[in-house]
């Protein structure tokens, strides 16, 4: 019992930023929305990626215009006018494409 525990708490520290990404609960049992910051070479900042708690995620130039968004439940990269991309997340070359790199 006591392994089963364990694992299932480790399993829940390795794998807990993905289940959050996914829509589903933390340990707490609460939902947040997190931001990562998209650096060029020279480490300036060219975007950033929102990521809702449903796992829809929303990219960002560095001047804070929409560029692109993700649907985990779809599997597919929309641009700022809702045409579809490609399917998977290719938000990050959205970013890059906007900046002109």
């Amino acid at each position: 019992m006591i392994r089963t525990i364990v694992a299932v708490a480790m399993s829940c520290a390795v794998f807990g930023a993905h289940a959050t990404a996914c829509g589903q609960h933390t340990l707490s049992g609460s939902r947040q929305m997190s931001k990562e910051y998209i650096r060029d070479n020279h480490f300036n900042v060219i975007g950033s990626i929102d990521t809702s708690p449903d796992g829809k995620q929303r990219a960002y130039d560095r001047h804070f215009n929409i560029v692109g968004t993700y649907d985990c439940r779809a599997d597919r990269t929309y641009d700022k006018h809702l045409n579809t991309v490609g399917s998977g997340n290719q938000l990050v070359g959205l970013i890059w494409q906007a900046a002109g790199k």
